[in-house]
């Protein structure tokens, strides 16, 4: 009988191997699958950009809707974030942004994390358990470091009570939760002092490594290896040892005292940069798995044609890659994308946004938007988005376009200049100006009177947005 079950985490963390393999057998269906997976997952998160716990794999729905950083889920925020670091694409760092954000307004109760409703944001366990201790490490890769500190201290204040922590505590009594009492040899928290370490250097970090080695030496090893604690009270030993206690917890503690030591290893000071996986495995950021021109071929022929039907080479789309590169188009005034973190840098003009990024969910339209589209019969409707800004400096500005089943083709030439806008907020302001520099007030139909944050100024006439309409309209009928 097949499984129809699965968990969040285990639906969205196959990316960044299965990324891999493709790449390195030019074989794009590993990574599409993945990829799917991920936005299957995405498209099915709640109103609040909360995810539940688990899906049933055939019919979509969540049979499980606590949502949490813990338990079923942790490694659906570490693969969208370390997928975009290792392959740089968009649409990962999209869903990481706006997964976190919802992240840390309805789960973090500073320092601690709890689960609630997906739907309502009700508190549904007040309740820290050990897999949440892999969150400051990536929150320190998120440049997220000073909430990091805080619930690391937290999270290690548990193993100071208990000399380990727990599978689960409960934050409403300070007990160890009934059903939840063992250790058995995680890694968590050794990777995100391992990882605080390496941001800070604080050598506070290297006291809680001296720790975590002591209470294992002292508690859990035994003749052949190093065992479970079943009882973090009274350190009864179960006779079990898990492989991802070689994999993680003993290569992130060696990872943290050699650190200390110097950056001489392979991992600090290779020739290439790393990407662990959840499991512990390096991924190095070779040429091969990195380079956006393997991004391209992910997606196949498609967005590479040109105006006369002929196909543009993907090396001339794809090659070249700059810390910041503009793409433009002939019949768009908005496919603007600035490409700002990631280990290799660059755009692939091919996609178009709406590949690079889901915004969508998979439900039915909002019954305003429907009622809107009945009042515009004879033109497409245009619901803008508000700008949401957040701290990794991403902003995202979408225009989603409706249109009446009987325009598709007008209607669908006319939404091209309504594309998406992601550019970073690291940079100058940008102004929608006219031909004599000032305010151009005809773009109102376009664009909604925002202040975006980009290095160049841009500037688009009402000319230039006429010929083109009058283009489209001589080329539709």
């Amino acid at each position: 009988m097949l499984l129809q079950i699965t968990s969040t985490a285990g639906g969205g963390t196959l990316a960044l191997e299965f990324g891999v393999l493709s790449r390195l057998t030019n074989n794009t269906v590993f990574e599409q699958v993945a990829k799917n997976s991920v936005r299957g997952i995405w498209a099915r998160r709640s109103k609040l950009n909360l995810v539940g716990a688990h899906i049933n794999v055939f019919t979509g729905e969540w049979t499980q809707k606590d949502a949490g950083i813990g338990t079923s889920i942790d490694s659906f925020y570490e693969y969208v974030l370390k997928a975009y670091l290792l392959f740089g694409d968009e649409e990962y760092l999209y869903v990481f942004q706006e997964a976190y954000k919802a992240a840390m307004h309805y789960l973090h109760h500073d320092p601690w994390y709890i689960e609630v409703n997906m739907n309502s944001g009700a508190t549904v366990w007040p309740l820290f358990n050990s897999l949440q201790a892999f969150w400051p490490g990536l929150q320190v890769l998120a440049g997220d470091v000073d909430p990091a500190i805080r619930t690391h201290a937290a999270f290690f204040s548990v193993w100071k009570k208990y000399g380990f922590t727990p599978e689960g505590f409960n934050l409403a009594t300070s007990t160890v939760q009934n059903g939840q009492r063992s250790y058995p040899l995680r890694p968590e928290l050794i990777e995100s002092t391992y990882w605080l370490f390496k941001a800070t250097r604080d050598y506070r970090y290297l006291d809680v490594g001296r720790d975590i080695l002591a209470s294992l030496q002292y508690a859990a090893k035994c003749p052949c290896g190093y065992c479970h604690i079943s009882d973090v009270e009274t350190h009864k030993q179960d006779d079990h040892m898990e492989s991802f206690f070689l994999a993680e917890t003993v290569k992130y503690l060696w990872l943290l005292f050699d650190l200390a030591v110097g950056p001489d290893n392979i991992v600090e000071n290779g020739p290439y940069k790393y990407i662990f996986s959840t499991e512990g495995h390096l991924l190095p950021a070779t040429p091969e798995i990195t380079l956006v021109d393997e991004h391209c071929l992910h997606f196949g022929d498609r967005g590479y044609d040109s105006g006369d039907g002929s196909s543009i080479q993907q090396s001339a789309n794809c090659a070249q890659f700059d810390e910041r590169r503009t793409v433009s188009s002939q019949n768009s005034l908005s496919n603007v994308l600035f490409t700002t973190r990631g280990y290799i840098k660059g755009v692939c003009p091919g996609l178009s946004h709406a590949q690079k990024l889901g915004i969508s969910y998979h439900a039915e339209e909002d019954n305003t938007q429907n009622s809107r589209s009945h009042e515009h019969p004879d033109e497409s409707y245009v619901d803008q988005s508000s700008v949401q800004i957040q701290s990794s400096s991403v902003i995202l500005i979408s225009h989603p376009a409706t249109s009446p089943p009987d325009e598709p083709s007008k209607t669908r030439s006319r939404a091209q200049h309504l594309e998406n806008i992601v550019v970073t907020g690291d940079s100058e302001p940008i102004e929608v100006t006219d031909a004599t520099g000032g305010s151009s007030e005809g773009n109102t139909e376009f664009f909604s009177e925002v202040t975006l944050s980009i290095s160049e100024q841009i500037e688009v006439t009402a000319e230039e947005i006429a010929s083109q309409d009058n283009h489209i309209e001589d080329s539709t009928s």
